[in-house]
């Protein structure tokens, strides 16, 4: 079966079938296809239920704990602030609970934000002190927004059903010398070449579009944006890369019906230090050569395009 690859229109074929082994919602199998020229792998047949297979998804923590947790991840401010050339007004794309705007906010960014989830951009809004839009369809909401100096996207254009469009009113709604930051998995990751369907960050259905580091490339620098930094080495990449082979284990070796969110603790701890053993000697082959998990590409706007 042949399908037509939604970015550069070439043949695409079926890569595997599989199922949600990270939080087996349900039992169905997904077919995901692979472009033979851009390497592109999507799920062209998205459920229409699929809003069940985020059941659970979001936990909101206190304020403190938040904070908490942006301190753990501070890399992603750090990545960004030696590219923004001002701190003006920064847009995130799927904040979830809001950790990467609170730590936008603190750097003295105005923060709005773009969430599909209700619950969510209360907590945003009341919580984290920042401008939530309530919206599934990115690219409409940013029609109707300001510009902005940098836009983010952490872990989140691979959820959307059309990353095309998104990223076709990303590149209209930066301004003039204004950053994009994309961070997604990695479809050139040693993991997904070793583990294939199986591959944690498959993420069935959850994970519509696996998209290789050149197609978005491509498709932004006719829209005037230029990389400035990829790398699959930064801290986050390393954690999925860890998070690949522990979240592997406890799926393999875990009950049928039970997520890796889950398990009882101790078997928790336990394949998470399996995982984490493994993940040790094959750093080595992870941390070159573009070969990690996950990316992380900034985007400069240097070209005004209609």
């Amino acid at each position: 079966m042949m399908l037509q690859c939604p970015v550069c229109k070439k043949d695409s074929s079926i890569l595997f079938k599989t199922k949600d082994f990270n939080r087996k919602i349900s039992a169905e199998s997904f077919t995901y296809f692979r472009c033979s020229n851009c390497r592109l792998v999507f799920l062209p047949e998205i459920p229409e239920n699929l809003g069940d297979y985020y059941n659970d998804f979001y936990k909101f923590p206190t304020l403190e704990e938040t904070i908490q947790i942006a301190a753990g991840e501070r890399f992603k401010i750090e990545m960004v602030l030696p590219f923004a050339k001002e701190r003006g007004k920064l847009l995130e794309i799927g904040p979830s609970i809001g950790v990467f705007a609170y730590q936008a906010k603190q750097a003295g960014f105005e923060v709005d934000t773009i969430e599909m989830s209700p619950e969510c951009c209360q907590y945003l809004s009341q919580a984290i002190g920042v401008n939530a839009v309530n919206s599934d369809c990115p690219h409409e909401a940013m029609e109707d927004m300001e510009t902005h100096d940098v836009i983010a996207l952490w872990h989140n254009i691979e959820h959307l059903p059309d990353p095309w469009a998104c990223l076709s009113q990303v590149a209209k709604n930066l301004n003039l010398g204004g950053i994009a930051v994309i961070a997604a998995p990695n479809p050139d990751a040693f993991g997904f070449r070793v583990l294939g369907s199986q591959w944690p960050h498959v993420d069935a259905p959850r994970h519509l579009n696996l998209i290789p580091i050149q197609v978005l490339i491509d498709y932004l620098e006719p829209r005037g944006l230029k990389p400035i930094l990829i790398t699959t080495n930064d801290q986050g990449a390393k954690y999925w890369n860890r998070f690949s082979w522990q979240v592997y284990l406890m799926n393999l070796f875990g009950k049928k019906n039970e997520s890796f969110s889950q398990k009882p603790w101790w078997q928790w701890i336990c394949w998470a230090a399996l995982g984490y053993a493994i993940s040790l000697p094959l750093a080595l082959i992870e941390r070159r050569n573009l070969n990690g998990s996950a990316y992380t590409l900034i985007f400069r706007k240097e070209l005004l395009t209609a």
